[in-house]
C-alpha cells in the first residue's frame, strides 16, 4: 500500500519513463487492441522464436496473445502446418498473416 501523496512504484515491466522494457509503449504498438493467435511452425526470421517467445512478442507490441482462434481473434499468424486453426480463421473471416508478413509488422521490435 502506498501512502497518500506518494506515487506508486513503477510496474516491474515498465521503465521509469512509462515505456515497456522493450522501449515502446505497448498501448501504441503495432498490434494495439488486437487479439493474436499463432499457429503452425514459424519460418524465416521468426523461426528461432518458441511459441512463448511469439506470445511475448505479441504482448510487447501491444497485442493480446490467444491460444486459439475464436470470434474475438483479430489476427492469426499462420506458419507451416497451421491446419485447423488456419481453417477456422478462414471460416470466420479473420485476417491471416504469414510469418514474414508478421515479422514486417513488428520489425522494430525484433532482435
Amino acid at each position: 500500500m502506498t501512502e497518500p501523496g506518494v506515487p506508486a512504484p513503477p510496474d516491474a515491466d515498465t521503465a521509469p519513463d512509462g515505456h515497456d522494457r522493450a522501449g515502446t509503449p505497448a498501448e501504441d504498438g503495432p498490434l494495439a487492441g488486437m487479439t493474436v493467435a499463432v499457429t503452425g511452425a514459424m519460418t524465416g526470421i521468426l523461426e528461432k522464436l518458441s511459441r512463448n517467445g511469439m506470445n511475448e512478442l505479441v504482448e510487447r507490441t501491444g497485442g493480446r496473445s490467444s491460444s486459439g482462434v475464436s470470434g474475438k481473434t483479430t489476427l492469426v499468424v499462420a506458419g507451416e502446418g497451421a491446419g485447423s486453426e488456419r481453417a477456422r480463421a478462414e471460416r470466420l473471416g479473420i485476417r491471416l498473416a504469414t510469418p514474414d508478413e508478421f515479422a514486417a509488422l513488428v520489425a522494430g521490435l525484433l532482435d
